[in-house]
């Protein structure tokens, strides 16, 4: 209730803002609360029940107001938290910042301070409005900015028992040469099919499906639909790297005023050298902070693994529209064969789980290892968390998670073997005897 005080108080457009949630458990009773708070302080806020984010993202958009989304996105169905977005953005450090001071300013007062609330006729106003309308609009966009609408595809879609089942497959069946077989395909918020981030080990059953099926593509969304996987006609994962690398391969660079390209630093080094060949302007973010550069109209295209973002079609992430444009951009090419080209450096990215305790004890080794590993690399980078780059082109980006008790190492080499020898190395170093994760 607090929180959503202190974004009321750091919302002052006179617009109703939109609220929206995914399937999760605690999502009604952690929205209710918000609203509460948000409307004592500041004007009305709108319910729409259900939808993914790139729905209420669109809804901040084009009414150039404040969309609140309560998710824990790919995380446990135990988590959950919230993402806030104005004018279709998700929201700055600054507003994020003021935000924060303000909660705890919230924080310190008592819950029944008088002084907190507005006398009864003042208080803003809560209301509720069905979703349906609101996807319906988000549909009729995306086919706005798709060209092709002839896609000729045999397509496998798990939406992960959450919020993506309200759109994803209703916009597949609009493209009626699209054989569509969906899994995962109830809402539920235990997450009986799978865990809700689409990783290569948790989409065994969207591998065998398509095989089964003879499908041309498996598609993968994750809790929220922000992000999303592809599996080839073999039931082989993609990763997503390779995918990145494909689309700075296939824009269009024409436009003299619109050629930066941000890539975050768990990137391809592949990447990083085909938007050079192609005349590209390059800037490097941390991971999760692409938002930062979302406004600057000379951004063609910002990425991170899992997170595609096209400012000509949306200032947000969005876990469709890249699908539809991959498609759109494919033909009738197998997507195997399309990403063969992509596949000449391997990239292995683990994570595992530490403990508070050992959190100050491997943060102090990283800060160690540039000199402990000297003879090794040529040179390091401590933009986001290290990164250390090999004398042979391999490197490895060491940095803890942002919304897990975890560390992630993100190595990149020309070979699997090589990748594995890195992994080993590392986990010798940092004491690490269980098995990770992918991330």
């Amino acid at each position: 209730m607090k929180l959503g005080m202190a974004v009321g108080r750091n919302f002052t457009s006179s617009k109703a803002a939109y609220i929206t949630s995914d399937i999760r458990f605690t999502s009604d009773l952690l929205k209710s609360a918000f609203i509460s708070g948000f409307a004592h302080v500041s004007g009305a806020i709108i319910d729409i029940g259900l939808c993914p984010t790139p729905v209420i993202s669109h809804i901040s958009s084009v009414r150039d107001t404040l969309g609140v989304m309560v998710t824990a996105s790919h995380n446990p169905p135990s988590n959950n938290g919230f993402k806030f977005f104005l004018n279709g953005a998700e929201c700055g450090e600054v507003f994020e910042s003021n935000v924060e001071k303000s909660l705890e300013y919230e924080l310190e007062r008592p819950t029944f301070d008088q002084s907190l609330f507005h006398s009864w006729e003042n208080v803003g106003v809560a209301r509720y409005k069905d979703s349906k309308s609101f996807i319906k609009d988000y549909i009729s966009y995306l086919f706005n900015k798709i060209k092709t609408k002839d896609i000729d595809r045999k397509v496998v879609l798990d939406c992960a028992n959450n919020v993506p089942n309200l759109v994803s497959p209703h916009t597949f069946r609009k493209f009626g040469n699209i054989r569509l077989t969906t899994i995962n395909n109830t809402l539920d918020a235990s997450f009986p099919g799978r865990p809700s981030e689409p990783t290569s080990k948790n989409l065994q059953l969207l591998k065998n499906t398509v095989i089964e099926e003879n499908a041309d593509i498996g598609i993968a969304h994750d809790g929220d639909g922000d992000r999303f996987a592809i599996i080839n006609e073999h039931g082989e994962f993609v990763n997503s790297t390779t995918i990145i690398d494909f689309f700075l391969d296939h824009l269009d660079y024409s436009n003299p005023n619109q050629r930066t390209v941000v890539l975050t630093s768990d990137c391809s080094r592949q990447g990083f050298e085909i938007a050079e060949k192609k005349g590209a302007r390059i800037k490097i973010s941390r991971i999760g902070r692409n938002r930062d550069f979302v406004h600057d109209k000379q951004i063609l295209f910002l990425a991170e693994p899992n997170k595609l973002l096209f400012p000509n079609f949306g200032k947000w992430i969005d876990g469709l529209f890249p699908v539809l444009k991959l498609l759109e951009l494919s033909g009738s090419e197998k997507i195997s064969e399309i990403f063969a080209t992509y596949n000449k450096r391997k990239i292995l990215r683990q994570a595992f789980k530490i403990s508070e305790e050992k959190g100050s004890m491997v943060n102090n080794l990283i800060q160690s290892l540039p000199d402990l590993w000297s003879k090794d690399i040529s040179k390091s980078s401590s933009l986001d968390g290290l990164k250390l780059f090999f004398h042979d082109k391999s490197s490895v980006l060491i940095r803890f998670s942002g919304t897990e008790p975890k560390i992630k190492f993100y190595i990149d080499s020309d070979s699997n073997t090589k990748n594995e020898s890195i992994l080993m190395r590392i986990k010798d170093e940092f004491e690490l005897n269980s098995d990770g994760s992918d991330c």
